[in-house]
């Protein structure tokens, strides 16, 4: 396809053709010191000139004086005709007072024989300003010429500001981004390091405890003792065990160890590993799972981790008495597991953040029931990995809750 070229030929065609070579060269808002001194040489061919002036002045940064042709002892000179009549335009007093005509762009601050000034006006504000002088007279035409002129520039001054400021959001996203990622990396090591440190007396525990076993079967004080003992030694064990995924899984140092598997297996397992708090609470636990078996591919030890967290965190929010039900099937190339409850529900805040690290949906549990809140971190963490999602769902405080897994189809074993 030819490209348009303005006919010399037609009495406007000097103008017209001037006008598209200004336009073409604002094509990159890269470099706008070279574009606006091609674009103020080219001005020269319909305005003619002896000196002429160009004053940006961005929101940030220091402003911008091109003068056609550069004559180093006459800019300071320039620059500061311009520099009174952008104060005309900026003046607060001035603006509360007098009402901009919304065609400002064409209206001169400066018309005389021999020079003439005309806004660079943006999109909602005034940019800069533009200047000629000549030994010519300057007629209307000439006004509004250059006032076109200025328009293009003030188009593409606005371009060069949004470049900018487009570049600017991708510099304080990443700077973000990468401050976020150093803190959690931070958090995860002190994690793991916390969770090593505390889990150093727990050997020695243990072998204390086999040592008093002997004495705790003759004496009953000392067996409800040891009871204690062994019971809380198991709990931090477990709480420990969490810390060290949490932040293995944050530093991406937990390989799955895939194989074929079937729901029911999952869920059964899962069931004889978490349900002590379940039947402490004396909880109706109800199970619905089709005979045909629900194949997927996962790792069996972390997939049964993720239905054992579920399974704990209904029973630690749902009062004594409560019912928790746990049903699967398969919808159509994913397999489902919900997780419902009874329990006190989750609160409409709370629900875009029940997967965060440490969230507590209620604060008014006891302190020995709350945990460290890491366990649905976990299962969203471990069904992600799995390439399935979790989905939280409660119709508000004191309804209950649900929690959807969905992992994909496998092959049967």
């Amino acid at each position: 396809m030819t490209s348009f070229r303005p006919d010399a030929s037609s009495p406007t065609g000097p103008v017209a053709r001037t006008l598209y070579d200004i336009a073409q060269g604002f094509d990159w808002p890269l470099d706008p010191q070279a574009r606006l001194r091609r674009a103020l040489r080219l001005l020269r061919r319909i305005v003619p000139y002896d000196r002429c002036g160009l004053l940006d002045t961005p929101a940030v940064g220091a402003p911008r004086l091109v003068v056609e042709p550069d004559a180093p002892e006459e800019r300071e000179g320039v620059g500061r005709i311009l520099r009174r009549f952008l104060s005309l335009l900026t003046d607060e007093s001035h603006r509360a007072t007098v009402r901009r005509p919304p065609d400002a762009a064409l209206v001169p601050l400066w018309a005389s024989p021999s020079h003439l000034a005309v806004p660079l006006v943006g999109l909602d504000r005034v940019l800069g300003v533009l200047f000629v002088r000549g030994t010519e007279v300057y007629t209307d035409d000439h006004l509004r010429l250059l006032s076109v002129v200025a328009a293009q520039i003030a188009a593409y001054l606005t371009a060069c500001r949004l470049r900018e400021q487009e570049a600017q959001i991708v510099t304080e996203h990443e700077a973000a981004r990468a401050a976020a990622d150093a803190e959690s990396r931070g958090k995860d090591e002190f994690l793991a390091i916390l969770a090593r440190e505390l889990g150093k007396p727990l050997m020695p525990i243990r072998f204390a405890m086999l040592t008093i076993r002997s004495e705790a079967e003759r004496d009953p004080a000392v067996q409800r003792a040891k009871d204690v003992v062994e019971r809380q030694v198991r709990r931090l064990t477990r709480l420990l065990d969490d810390l060290l995924d949490v932040s293995r899984l944050g530093r991406n140092k937990v390989d799955l160890r895939k194989e074929p598997l079937t729901l029911q297996t999952i869920v059964t397992e899962a069931l004889e590993t978490s349900l002590g708090l379940a039947d402490a609470r004396r909880h109706r636990v109800s199970v619905s799972l089709p005979e045909e078996p629900l194949a997927l591919e996962g790792d069996f030890i972390r997939l049964r981790q993720v239905v054992a967290n579920l399974l704990s965190n209904a029973a630690k929010y749902t009062p004594p008495g409560g019912e928790i039900s746990v049903t699967g099937y398969r919808e159509d190339r994913e397999i489902v597991l919900r997780v419902r409850d009874t329990g006190i529900g989750i609160s409409p805040e709370m629900l875009p953040r029940v997967f965060d690290l440490c969230a507590q949906a209620d604060r008014s549990l006891p302190h020995s029931d709350e945990g460290l809140g890491v366990g649905l971190t976990l299962a969203r963490i471990l069904v992600e990995l799995h390439g399935g999602s979790i989905d939280a769902h409660s119709e508000g405080p004191g309804r209950g809750s649900e929690f959807v897994v969905r992992l994909p189809v496998g092959m049967p074993a």
